[in-house]
This record gives structure tokens, sequence and C-alpha cells, in this order.
């Protein structure tokens, strides 16, 4: 299989020019206008974001993005990779100038997400450390820190089981007055780390940003020790044939709260938990309950990107909770979840199927 190129760049020399593109961006009801005349930069938002036409549109965008190829040192703000960000807030256009189609690419989509970000926080949105899919009965939340599976487990729901790929790390919960709780997800790279690449390679799309890793070399490698590595490819929804981000209202949904541990780790857990004498050396499910539950996914909210410069950096954006708050608030949203979605432990060899039997024999 060919996969993409360390910059996740395929086909044209970076920096091709074509003739000026324009495009829009959803999510909701907010609306980004993207123009520029740099191919990589309309490639890289069709990879994280559905794109539409300008021609014909009724809605007039929220924020428009004009990115050009021009030396960005006039502007009146520099990325950290010397990216000039001029804002007009009366026009509500910002323009980004660098003669890097990489870096102009990459500031872009970031400040599209953070158009998008700061309409999530409009409604009082959460965001939580966690992978989920769906369908059309059925939500999965996989909420753990590192290394506990969310993203091998909602991977694996995919490619075996057909599920749709909601969120990877980042799920946001919005309350809406119509639809009560929604569910949607920032459209942020994929890392599919080192043991599952290898488990899985020959069934993976191409990766948008391979990240230099060397199958052939991983493949010689211990299990023990591509398990235990943090190298990891990037893929993108789109690459999956997801369509991402999408809002999906959890009120006609039956939602599954799932805190996954890799069956070597599972014996980590608390003494005092009440699952814990239940871990086994095969995968199990087991129940927790709703307080714990509300507690644990509390627990797992991205308080991150208030203080780590390369996520919470923001050029367009208005008043933000502070990070207090936000976590009261959170706390809150997940009490609200915990109430109506039971809390399952999963102790798992980094396959759903036990899980997903497990929850098919609850709902019939």
């Amino acid at each position: 299989m060919v996969k993409k190129t360390h910059d996740g760049h395929a086909g044209r020399a970076p920096g091709q020019r074509a003739g000026t593109g324009m495009v829009r961006a959803r999510l909701g009801d907010t609306v980004v206008e993207i123009q520029s005349s740099v191919d990589l930069v309309l490639e890289t938002m069709a990879e994280f974001y559905p794109l539409t036409s300008v021609a014909g549109a009724a809605q007039q965008p929220s924020w428009t993005v004009v990115a050009e190829a021009l030396p960005g040192h006039n502007a009146a703000v520099r990325t950290s990779f010397g990216v000039g960000v001029d804002v007009d807030r009366a026009a509500r256009t910002v323009r980004v100038r660098s003669q890097s189609p990489l870096s102009l690419a990459v500031t872009t989509r970031k400040l599209v997400r953070e158009v998008f970000l700061q309409a999530c926080e409009a409604a009082g949105y959460t965001m939580i450390h966690a992978s989920a899919v769906y369908n059309d009965e059925q939500m999965i939340v996989f909420a753990a820190d590192k290394r506990g599976g969310k993203t091998t487990l909602a991977l694996r729901c995919v490619l075996d089981h057909g599920w749709q790929w909601l969120s990877n790390d980042h799920l946001i919960l919005l309350p809406d007055s119509d639809r009560g709780l929604i569910a949607t997800s920032l459209p942020t790279p994929i890392p599919v780390k080192a043991g599952t690449l290898v488990d899985l390679w020959e069934r993976l799309p191409q990766a948008w940003d391979l990240n230099g890793f060397d199958i052939d070399l991983w493949r010689r490698r211990p299990a023990r020790e591509r398990y235990g590595a943090d190298e990891a490819a990037y893929f993108t929804y789109t690459g999956f044939g997801q369509l991402n981000p999408v809002f999906v209202p959890l009120q006609n949904l039956h939602v599954s709260i799932v805190f996954p541990a890799y069956l070597a780790d599972a014996t980590s857990l608390s003494a005092t938990d009440s699952t814990a004498d239940k871990v086994t050396t095969a995968p199990g499910v087991s129940a927790v309950s709703v307080v714990d539950t509300a507690r644990e996914l509390a627990g797992h909210l991205r308080l991150d990107w208030f203080d780590e410069g390369r996520l919470s950096e923001r050029f367009i954006t208005e008043d933000h909770r502070d990070a207090e708050t936000f976590a009261r608030d959170g706390a809150c949203l997940s009490g609200l979840v915990a109430a109506t979605a039971p809390g399952l432990r999963y102790a798992h060899s980094g396959d759903p199927t036990t899980l997903l039997n497990e929850l098919t024999a609850v709902a019939s």
C-alpha cells in the first residue's frame, strides 16, 4: 500500500498554485469561508472538514479566512512558525500570510477550528479526553488517559463492525435547548500508535502524515516494544471515509460510557473500585455506578487547552471561561450524561468484540 509523504501532501508538489479557491466549512450553524490560491491549504481543509462551494450559498459566513503565499513579517501578529495573522473584527476577516505552504495550511486549519470552538463556547460546551463511535441506535464513549486503548477500540469498531467515528481524544458535549445534549468533536489528526499500526497496516487507508514511521523496522521489533511505544502515524476521518465533524444528538441514542484498560494494566485499578477483584486475563465488562461514572468522566475533562501554548493559542476568539469555571461546568454536564448512560469498565486486548456483544445482549 502506498502511504502519503511526511507532510501529508500527495499529488502535486507543495505550494503549486491553481486559481483562487473559495470553499466553506460548516459546523452546525457556524460557517467559515476559506479563500486561497495555495492548493495545499484547500487540500488540507478538505481532509478535516466537509466543504461546500461558495456558489449559491445562502448563509453568510461567520468569518472569512484569506490565506496568502506572501511574507508574513509585516503582520500585526506572527505565530511561532512565523506565519503572519491580521484580524479585522469589524469585517470578521482574517488574513494569513506565509511563504511556507505547509505552515500556511496548518495555521488556516487551526483558525477555522478556533472559530468553531468559539461557537461551542457560546453554547457552554465541555471537552472530554475520549474517543466515541456511533450508529443509528447507539453511541459508545471510550474515556481514558493515555494508553487506555481509546483510539484502538474506536478504530476496530469502525474497521471491523461498521460503526461511525465521532471523535478521537476531543469529544465535545453541547447543551441544546431543543435537542438536549449534542456530541461533536474537533477535527484533529488521529494518531495510531506503533502496535496498532503493525497489527492493522494492510487494512488502514493512506496516512495523512506518516511521521517518519517505518513499518518494516517496527515489524522486526518485539511485540512488547511495539505496544509500549508512542511512535505513531496520523490519519484523518476523511481517510476512513467518515463525515466529520458532525452533530449527533444523544437523546435518541443508547449511550454507554466505557472506561477501557488493557488487560496488562487492568490490575492497576484502585483497590477500592468494586470491579477490581473481577479482572481476569480474558476480556471482561463490568458495571460502574452512576456516581463513579460521573466522577471518572469529569476526571477526563480536557483542561490542557487552557495552558498548553500550542493548543490554547488564539487569535480571533473572544471571551472564554477560565479553567476553574470550565471544569465546574464540565462536571455538571458529565453528571447529566452519567445519569442516563450506563458506565462500564472494559478490560481488553485491543478488540471491542466482547464489549459490543455485551451491549447487544443488554439492548435486546
